[in-house]
């Protein structure tokens, strides 16, 4: 979830038993192989709680805060490996190559950028390393297509996204294959957030992440995870998308996306967005009716329309 540059002033059809097991062997992990020790700048790449429990949204937002890397997988659907960092920086650091890869609309989607044209993209958005995005998602596929593009091209890894890599591989995620290259393990998503933090003064871009945001940010991410793994919310969200929202109720979001940067071209992203945004992004100054210009009676009523027929899902529980 990219920062909004309106809000305050600157951002299955899975088999359960194997999603089980996977789960199981990951909560049995004894620690995180790491993929380096971290620079100066950002000591506390590298270290991560010993275990990967299933966890609740409850017990996600409960928890206390944390000085290194938490990894579990969602209880209410343990295909979602839930990621949280300490603070938006060292999130940043690991994810946003990925982000810049498949969202952004300028992005190269067969190319890993270089950390320079990274800077670029972030500098004409006017954000940095910890205001790109607030929490991140992707499914499995994806984030193996990413990590094989790195190495078949010779990109050099930072140490948050090889440790990224180590825990996706540590978390059954993906898996080398018979190339090679990394491979996606069944239908599962990884999404992240952060702790609690304050803004830096001495920046621009507003880096300030209080308790409600924290929520909105996991929420939000837990429901893409949701529309990548849960085949009949995927349906719900896509139908949605296309029968239930009018043409111009499309267009409305779509160009609010596009501001935003998110590629428009990506039908399948501006419904997940769609989603998320109306449905489970329970923080104003994030998303509003203002922000795709209707009332608030009038997105009451989408809101309202997305319920009819909505599926069970993991989402709240």
């Amino acid at each position: 979830m990219p920062n909004e540059p309106h809000k305050l002033p600157r951002r299955s059809g899975w088999h359960l038993a194997a999603i089980l097991a996977l789960a199981t062997a990951a909560a049995s992990s004894n620690s995180l192989s790491a993929g380096g020790s971290s620079p100066a700048s950002a000591p506390r790449a590298g270290t991560a709680e010993p275990s990967a429990p299933l966890v609740s949204l409850s017990e996600l937002l409960q928890r206390p805060a944390s000085e290194r890397l938490r990894w579990g997988r969602l209880k209410a659907n343990p295909a979602i490996v839930v990621i949280e960092y300490p603070d938006l920086r060292e999130q940043g650091l690991a994810m946003n190559r990925l982000a810049a890869m498949f969202e952004k609309r300028a992005a190269q989607r067969e190319r890993v950028l270089t950390a320079t044209e990274l800077d670029e993209v972030m500098r004409r958005s006017g954000d940095n390393i910890a205001t790109f995005y607030q929490g991140h998602d992707y499914p499995a596929a994806k984030v193996a297509r990413f990590f094989s593009q790195a190495e078949a091209q010779g990109a050099t890894l930072n140490d948050q996204e090889m440790q990224l890599r180590s825990l996706l591989i540590e978390a059954g995620l993906m898996k080398r294959g018979a190339t090679g290259a990394f491979q996606a393990v069944g239908k599962q998503a990884a999404i992240s957030f952060t702790g609690v933090q304050p803004d830096d003064p001495g920046t621009v871009p507003d880096e300030g992440v209080d308790s409600t945001r924290r929520q909105a940010v996991l929420r939000h991410e837990l429901s893409h995870g949701e529309f990548f793994v849960n085949l009949t919310y995927r349906a719900h969200c896509m139908r949605f998308w296309r029968k239930v929202l009018t043409k111009h109720e499309r267009r409305l979001f779509t160009e609010y996306l596009k501001s935003l940067d998110y590629n428009p071209g990506d039908e399948e992203l501006m419904a997940n967005e769609t989603q998320a945004l109306l449905m489970h992004t329970p923080d104003s100054r994030v998303f509003n009716a203002d922000s795709v210009g209707l009332s608030e009676s009038a997105l009451a009523r989408l809101r309202n329309r997305f319920r009819v027929g909505e599926p069970p899902h993991g989402l709240g529980r």
